[in-house]
């Protein structure tokens, strides 16, 4: 009987200790919900850190094609310079005391530096806001990696320094050379045009070519074309825009939207460093010699699709320049290129016409209207699937 008795009370402090495990487990089943709910939060938190991330860099880059490309003026622009001719005249007098001053014109300003030509031996660089800082910090650890392996002339900077505002500024021996237009390819005879288009190419290639993850080591950024994702884009368009188009001109936009859904896969790329403002005024050319002289202005490099460099230079230059260009790059009608090109300027559009509506800017909602329109009534291209 005192057997079965111990054995009885061996048995309840068995089950005592298992009832005891039990409630730990318990308990630490519930601390680990508390963690992952814990953890959970955290993720939403983060997912929307990230989102309002996406939208604020969405917005600097609808800021950015605002101005983007928007201009296809002369070197010497007309534009009111952040700095006058006598706050850039004190700055080398301060800097440079032993430097002549015979002649300092005004050179023009995009939308990081305001830039003045020296005795037309020298360009003066300087900021515009903080911004700027970073920029030039790119050109100024980039620009001598890729200067000995460049076909053409890129600028150097020999002298760095702060402006009495705190902000840096620059100077470089002067590039010679005009804006290179559209006029200036089509007055070269056909050898020369091929040449100009190789020295453009060779540029291409090796500013594309530079290591991705050392240009991200200079905190160059990267960014994506489209500022806003292609099916967002159609959505707004069909609400926003298809009410103020013909049936023509919307069953025609939709073709294009169409051809993207089915299509896909043609628009993936390989990431590489691009110039990203390819306008004349940035490209020198020497008319004696009927070659580029050089290219400058890369305060807009970043980690992109290298097609974006290769779509400016046709959309200012025209198809006959577009079609050596690709073939030299090494890029044939398979690639669905133009086709690439044309949907890229559509979104382009769309996005120039959502922003004006979104902002209440009513000449600049009219005028992109009227290129959608233009755009619209050009003749379908036959894209060459090969899914």
């Amino acid at each position: 009987m005192d057997q079965h008795n111990r054995q009885i009370s061996q048995l309840e402090h068995q089950i005592e200790r298992l009832w005891c495990q039990v409630k730990e487990k318990d308990g630490q089943i519930q601390n680990l919900q508390q963690l992952c709910a814990s953890s959970q939060q955290s993720l939403q938190d983060l997912t929307q850190q990230y989102q309002q991330l996406v939208d604020l860099q969405n917005q600097l880059g609808r800021r950015r094609r605002r101005s983007s490309y928007s201009s296809r003026s002369g070197r010497h622009s007309s534009r009111r310079p952040v700095y006058s001719r006598s706050v850039v005249h004190h700055l080398i007098r301060q800097r440079f005391p032993d430097w002549s001053i015979h002649d300092l014109q005004f050179c023009g300003q995009g939308s990081s530096f305001c830039s003045y030509a020296l005795n037309q031996e020298y360009i003066i660089r300087c900021a515009k806001h903080r911004d700027s800082i970073r920029r030039l910090r790119w050109e100024e650890r980039l620009l001598p990696q890729l200067q000995p392996q460049m076909p053409v002339a890129i600028p150097q900077f020999q002298h760095l320094g702060y402006m009495d505002n705190g902000l840096p500024f620059c100077a470089y021996p002067m590039i010679s050379g005009e804006p290179f237009e559209e006029k200036h390819y089509r007055q070269l005879p056909n050898e020369q045009r091929n040449r100009v288009v190789q020295q453009m190419v060779d540029f291409l290639k090796t500013l594309h070519g530079f290591p991705v993850t050392e240009a991200i080591s200079y905190a160059i950024p990267y960014r994506e074309f489209e500022g806003m994702p292609v099916p967002d884009t159609q959505q707004f368009a069909q609400k926003k825009i298809y009410p103020h188009l013909t049936l023509d001109h919307q069953e025609r936009c939709q073709h294009w939207f169409d051809f993207y859904r089915e299509n896909k896969t043609d628009f993936s790329y390989q990431p590489a460093l691009i110039h990203g403002d390819l306008q004349p005024r940035h490209i020198l050319f020497n008319p004696e010699k009927g070659l580029i002289a050089g290219i400058i202005d890369f305060e807009d490099i970043r980690v992109s699709d290298p097609a974006e460099d290769l779509y400016y230079l046709q959309e200012t230059y025209g198809d006959d320049f577009g079609q050596r260009l690709l073939k030299s790059y090494g890029l044939t009608t398979s690639d669905n290129f133009h086709y690439r090109f044309r949907f890229r300027r559509l979104i382009e559009i769309t996005h120039h016409i959502l922003e004006g509506l979104e902002d209440n800017r009513r000449r600049e909602v009219d005028h992109g209207f009227d290129e959608l329109r233009e755009f619209l009534g050009r003749p379908l291209l036959a894209p060459n699937h090969t899914n």
